[in-house]
Parts: C-alpha cells; sequence; structure tokens
C-alpha cells in the first residue's frame, strides 16, 4: 500500500516531469521566430536525446527499476499501457527523426552526417522502448503532441506551394543547391522575416560538393565553390539601388549595423514592376551603377560574403518594393526559367559545367585584400545557415 506522503512526492514529480518537456518543446517551437528551427536543431535535439536515454537507462539498470516486461512480453495485457506510452515518446523522436533527415542539405559532404544521424536516430526511437517500473504519462501526451507540430511543419515543406508571380533567368551558370527556402521553417529560415518568405539562399555545386577542400570550408573563403562565382542580371530591367563598399569577411561574420547585414547588394527593377534583389556580393566587382539598364544575362558582380553571412553564397528574392528596409516590403514567389516552379530546400538549379567558370571572372575584377584567418563552423550549418536576411538581419 503507497503512503499518503509516497503518492504526493510520485505526483509532484509527474507535474514536475510534464512541466519540463513543454518548456523544452515550446523552446524548440519558439527557434522557428529567430529562423533557428532547422535540422541542425533538431539534429543536437537527437544526440542530447540520445545522451539521456544512455544515462537514465543506466540509472534504472543500477537501481533495479528498469521494466523488463516489453523485452520479454510487449503483447501481454498487463504491459500494454507501458507499450502504449512508451510509443507515445517514440512518436516524438520518430518525427523529430523524420524532419531532421528529411530536410537535411543534400550534397556530397552530407552524406556521411546524413548516413550518423539516422543511426542515432534509430537508437532513440529504440530506447523510448526501455521503460521504467513507474512512468509518467504527462510527458508522454507532450511528446505526442510534439510529435504532431513536427509531422505539420514537414508535411507543408512537401505539400503544396504557391504559383510563381514572376519567372526569372538563373543569374548564374552552373549547378547550385538551394540550401535555404520553402513554405517551412523546417527548411527555410526566412521564414522569421516579415519582408522575405520567398527568399532563397543558394551555394555553387562542383561534382555534387560545396567545399573544395576536404575542411569543409574550413580553408576560408577560396575553398567554397560559391566564391567569387559570376552573377548576372535574371531579366530585362534598370537597377535602382547598389552598395559595394562593405567589406567580406573571411567566414562566418555578423554585422553591426542593420543597414550592413544584406553587405553588398543590386536591386533591379523588374520590367513587370517587381524588384530582384541579390545580396551579399564580392565587394569590389560591382559592373553596374543606379540608372543602368541591363539585359537577362548581363553581368553584374561576384559572389561574396559580405554582410551578415555564415559563407559565400547568393540571397536572391524577388519583392514588391525597391527598399530592403521599406515596412510595406513583401517577398514574392519566383521561379526560374523554363519551368518556373517556386523551389524550395534541396532543389538543384542548372546543370554541372564542364570548364571551369571562375574563368570568366576576368573581366569582372576582383579586390586584391589578403585573406584573414578563417572561422570555423560545423559542415551542415555552414550549408545550410549561410544566409539570414531577416528584418535587415541578413546571414
Amino acid at each position: 500500500m503507497v503512503s499518503p506522503h509516497a503518492g504526493a512526492r510520485r505526483r509532484a514529480r509527474a507535474i514536475v516531469a510534464t512541466l519540463l518537456a513543454g518548456l523544452a518543446l515550446a523552446w524548440l517551437f519558439a527557434l522557428r521566430f529567430r529562423g533557428a528551427y532547422d535540422h541542425w536543431t533538431l539534429a543536437n535535439v537527437l544526440l542530447l536525446g540520445l545522451g539521456w536515454a544512455v544515462v537514465s537507462r543506466g540509472w534504472w539498470i543500477w537501481k533495479g527499476r528498469l521494466h523488463r516486461g516489453l523485452l520479454v512480453g510487449p503483447g501481454e495485457r498487463e504491459n500494454r499501457a507501458r507499450l502504449l506510452q512508451a510509443a507515445g515518446r517514440a512518436s516524438f523522436w520518430a518525427a523529430a527523426a523524420t524532419a531532421c533527415l528529411a530536410v537535411y542539405p543534400r550534397s556530397a559532404e552530407s552524406a556521411p552526417y546524413i548516413a550518423f544521424f539516422a543511426a542515432v536516430s534509430l537508437l532513440r526511437v529504440a530506447a523510448s522502448f526501455l521503460v521504467p517500473v513507474r512512468a509518467h504519462a504527462g510527458p508522454t501526451v507532450v511528446m505526442a503532441a510534439g510529435a504532431v507540430i513536427l509531422m505539420v511543419d514537414l508535411g507543408r515543406a512537401f505539400v503544396g506551394g504557391p504559383a510563381p508571380a514572376v519567372r526569372i533567368a538563373p543569374p548564374f551558370t552552373g549547378e547550385w543547391l538551394v540550401v535555404q527556402g520553402g513554405r517551412s521553417p523546417l527548411q527555410n529560415h526566412h521564414l522569421a522575416a516579415y519582408d522575405q518568405h520567398y527568399a532563397l539562399d543558394l551555394v555553387r555545386l562542383r561534382e555534387g560538393r560545396i567545399f573544395a577542400d576536404e575542411w569543409l570550408g574550413l580553408g576560408g573563403n577560396a575553398s567554397v565553390h560559391g566564391w567569387e562565382q559570376p552573377l548576372l542580371s535574371p531579366a530585362d530591367g534598370v537597377v535602382v539601388h547598389v552598395r559595394d563598399d562593405v567589406e567580406d569577411a573571411e567566414g562566418a561574420n555578423e554585422v553591426g549595423a542593420a543597414e550592413d547585414a544584406p553587405g553588398n547588394v543590386v536591386v533591379i527593377q523588374l520590367d513587370g514592376g517587381h524588384f530582384a534583389v541579390l545580396a551579399h556580393l564580392r565587394q569590389g566587382t560591382l559592373r553596374v551603377g543606379v540608372g543602368a539598364r541591363v539585359r537577362k544575362g548581363d553581368p553584374l558582380a561576384l559572389v561574396g560574403n559580405s554582410g551578415n553571412s555564415s559563407m559565400p553564397h547568393l540571397h536572391l528574392q524577388v519583392q514588391t518594393h525597391p527598399d530592403l528596409r521599406d515596412p510595406d516590403n513583401r517577398s514574392v514567389p519566383f521561379g526560374f526559367e523554363p519551368d518556373g516552379r517556386v523551389l524550395r530546400r534541396n532543389d538543384r538549379v542548372g546543370a554541372p559545367a564542364r570548364p571551369d567558370p571562375r574563368a570568366s571572372r576576368e573581366g569582372l575584377g576582383r579586390s586584391s585584400r589578403a585573406p584573414r584567418p578563417p572561422g570555423g563552423r560545423g559542415p551542415a550549418e555552414a550549408a545550410s545557415r549561410s544566409g539570414r536576411h531577416e528584418r535587415g538581419e541578413h546571414r
């Protein structure tokens, strides 16, 4: 018979465990408002979850509190309640793993990381079925609700989508990968900014790789295939805004002033009335000025790493106003010719080019500054967080 005091302590522990689970998931889902609710965060959640599973199961075994019924007779009547609780908790880990792996950047460098996190995910889901003698139902309900939210967010990533309001030409040659873009916050951190919902961040691929070295970009800007790639006008129009005085960072960078966040930029008023924005350009490489009439395919500048940026990449969006900081400005969905499909993360644009496209830079000019030592970053983070453009906070 359980004493009143023991029963009260058990209820108190159940309440605390439920509140902690709720707070942890509230923190996770709140990251969508900061543009940090992505595969990298989910990967860390899975790693922490596996670590906690190892520690807690080890503790239960040591104290003799591990319930062995699910191991020897999961279908027996007395084990059904525990099996249901284990399945409820496993549903969250399975949903987190599915979301993480589904939106993980698909480049050649990512393959071993995807395999690693797939193994971590399987172990964490399996650990959910190692349960203690006494388990609280509250955290199970919270985690099952979290699984539903994750699957809804994942569904938005791959089901449906808007029709393009504008069709433009790809402003580059060769093969490029979309690392930020889409309808779900899991695949597009631009959704955290009111004026960048349909923006894309793109990186150059060569033989399926983002990086030219085996150190995943730690060799600096020059080790990223996108660095100093030529950019072209995506359509006929008139240049209405340029900037070319922001220094390129060597590695990840955060600028202090909001107006510097886009880095060096070109804004073109398209003949249809919208405005195309190309941001984070290489300092000293602009070929056009305000008022210049450009034709589709005209050279504009080179890819850089200026402003809020964690690696050389192109931030591209089509918007309603020329001023990036206009509170009435909104991005609009756009597609690339010829099919005009609105792109999302892991879509590829163009075909691998046989000649080295860097050879075509000679006419565009470049800065002669010596590079600084590179800043370190994880490969998955570098590939996916390569451009945040939030309310004047471009990265």
